[in-house]
This record gives C-alpha cells, structure tokens and sequence, in this order.
C-alpha cells in the first residue's frame, strides 16, 4: 500500500515517486528544471544538520535543496 507524504518526510534512504508539487508556477519551474517533475523517482540521501538542506538523488544527479522546497513535493513512498 503506498502513502503520500511530503520529500520534506521521507525517511533518509528511501526511494520515493513524485506525484505532485505545489502549484505556484514559479516554484513549479524552478523544481522541474532541477529534474523535480512528476513520475520521477527520488532517493532522499541526506538532511542538513539544522534540517535544511535536504539532498536527493533525482535523475541521476545529487541535488540539495531548502527544506521549504522539499515541503512542497508530493511524493509515494
């Protein structure tokens, strides 16, 4: 059974699926070029000491953003 959570959620070394991600367009396309798009897998690798950043592996590159960004993407885990 899956579950929907945030990436902000995801447990460190899962692998996740997007679903989803917040519909301001400007966060949307800033995402997306990051490789954040929906039906992309995600490895959530690391977590800043203070929570923020967050890095993932998402299509084949590591990439690190805000905790505040990772909120806004809707994953299956």
């Amino acid at each position: 059974m899956s579950k929907h959570i945030t990436l902000t959620d995801a447990p460190i070394g899962s692998r996740c699926m997007i679903c989803g991600i917040d519909d301001t367009l400007s966060v949307k396309m800033r995402l997306s070029e990051l490789g954040f798009r929906v039906g992309a897998l995600v490895d959530k690798l690391y977590t800043g000491s203070k929570g923020s950043p967050i890095a993932f592996r998402v299509s084949g590159a590591v990439i690190a953003v805000r905790c505040d960004d990772a909120e806004k993407i809707i994953a299956e885990i």
